[in-house]
């Protein structure tokens, strides 16, 4: 009968050798596997009105639908989704949210609210929110007024694609695209006076559209502009920004957004220990009491989650120049500041005013000592209203 011998026991270092190959080879696959998730959009809980058409109208800034909204304000809301041109020129679609007052008129001039950053997901479009004014500054005084209030979502934000946080031009044509397209609306007749409004991402978002206007839309009539804390350089968020809660939403918000423009893994820009804590924060909305959890989120990454300089690696550091907000403006702007602001501090903000009174810009500076970036957004309100009164009197 044959002998048959059981194999040798292994010795202690083999079995840990193996063991480590296996590991090895298991967080490869891990995180792999994480990689391509960071490069997918999730859209949970988000209504089929912001599902494109097959086929949908080829020039930018018509209304593809519209539908009436309850939004638990005194005021006509509608959605609205539209044709828009992305970062490539190609047509896309964008949405936004229409409020009218309640009592009709026969026109109306137009606040366009350029929101501040709400995350990076599809459900994150203000629109889509039960209250959208917990996410729109003024909308409430601006309605008193007897004024239209056009909150543009920005691409990927309830409109299907990537969100291209703090990405100049695909954010401006939606903005002066969604002017357009309520401009022809049928329900209600808007004039063609237009005050831009944004605040942080907002006034990123309301410059970059200000300093387009003239050549993407010059059937849009700018009147002025008011900008509250705004991040028009993007770069000074990572080299000016001091570690805050609010600092660490916008460093999370851009690494995932641009790793998905980018298709770049989030390990490539992000330290190994922090990366579950920046997926975690992009993972939220910042609208509501949503934004309290996302903010928690930001407790563990003590600190800038960057593994290399923005500033000077690239393509970040091509993006972060290219998409510098454009300062020498042709329309009369209000700046407000917070003066404890540590995303976008006072300093910045002074050194951008004497930049634009240096190359004639109209402006006017007002800063709040008592507010930091997340209180800020509602104290402009009231400076804001008042010059726009002032503007169209």
């Amino acid at each position: 009968m044959p002998k048959f011998e059981l194999p040798p026991k292994p010795s202690g270092k083999q079995i840990r050798e193996q063991a480590s190959k296996i590991g090895g080879r298991a967080r490869s696959l891990a995180e792999r596997a994480l990689n391509a998730a960071d490069q997918r959009v999730v859209h949970p809980r988000v209504p089929l009105f912001y599902l494109a058409p097959e086929v949908v109208p080829a020039e930018p800034g018509v209304i593809i639908r519209k539908q009436a909204v309850d939004t638990v304000l005194e005021a006509r809301s509608w959605r609205i989704l539209y044709t828009t041109l992305d970062a490539a020129g190609q047509i896309t679609t964008a949405s936004a949210l229409l409020c009218l007052p309640k009592n009709t008129q026969e026109s109306y001039d137009l606040i366009v609210y350029c929101h501040q950053a709400t995350g990076v997901e599809q459900r994150c479009a203000p629109s889509l929110h039960e209250k959208p004014a917990l996410a729109l500054a003024g909308v409430r005084q601006a309605l008193s007024k007897g004024w239209a209030y056009l909150a543009p979502d920005y691409p990927g934000l309830g409109a299907e694609g990537v969100h291209p946080f703090l990405i100049g031009e695909p954010t401006a044509h939606s903005v002066l695209d969604a002017i357009k397209a309520v401009q022809t609306a049928t329900v209600a007749k808007i004039n063609n006076k237009t005050i831009l409004w944004g605040y942080s991402q907002g006034g990123h978002a309301a410059a970059w559209a200000a300093g387009m206007a003239q050549n993407y839309a010059p059937e849009v009539k700018l009147e002025g502009m008011v900008l509250g804390s705004p991040a028009l350089d993007p770069g000074q968020l990572f080299q000016a920004s001091m570690d805050s809660p609010i600092s660490r939403v916008i460093w999370a918000l851009s690494a995932v957004s641009w790793s998905r423009l980018t298709g770049m893994p989030l390990s490539s820009a992000i330290k190994p220990e922090a990366i579950a804590s920046v997926r975690e924060t992009a993972k939220h909305c910042f609208i509501g009491a949503e934004a309290i959890v996302g903010l928690s989120a930001t407790d563990s990454m003590q600190g800038r989650p960057h593994s290399i300089n923005p500033l000077q690696t690239e393509p970040f550091a091509t993006m972060l120049q290219d998409n510098r907000a454009p300062i020498e403006l042709e329309l009369p702007i209000l700046f407000v500041q917070g003066g404890k602001d540590l995303t976008v501090p006072p300093t910045q903000s002074r050194e951008v005013v004497r930049q634009m009174k240096a190359s004639g810009v109209q402006v006017d500076y007002i800063e709040h000592e008592r507010f930091d970036h997340l209180t800020g957004e509602r104290a402009v309100v009231r400076d804001a209203i008042s010059q726009i009164e002032k503007w169209w009197s």
